[in-house]
């Protein structure tokens, strides 16, 4: 991956921007480190980990509440 060049060509703005879904499953994160339950050491936060929220800054709001607590951790 970290050798897979990709090219932004445009956007089309906020007006139709969508949320992603999928991740690490949470049955496989400890909630209170967000550590991995089945590779200790690794942790994750963000879009990352399998959680979706409405619109209106509830995404964000997980982006940096998880980071914060992973990067305590």
């Amino acid at each position: 991956m970290t050798n897979m060049p990709l090219t932004i060509t445009g956007s089309d703005g906020f007006k139709i921007a969508m949320i992603t879904r999928g991740g690490v499953s949470l049955k496989e994160i400890n909630p209170k480190t967000m550590e991995s339950k089945i590779v200790k050491g690794l942790y994750f936060c963000g879009k990352v980990v399998d959680i979706a929220g409405p619109c209106g800054g509830y995404n964000l709001q997980w982006a940096f509440s998880s980071g914060y607590i992973a990067g305590k951790s």
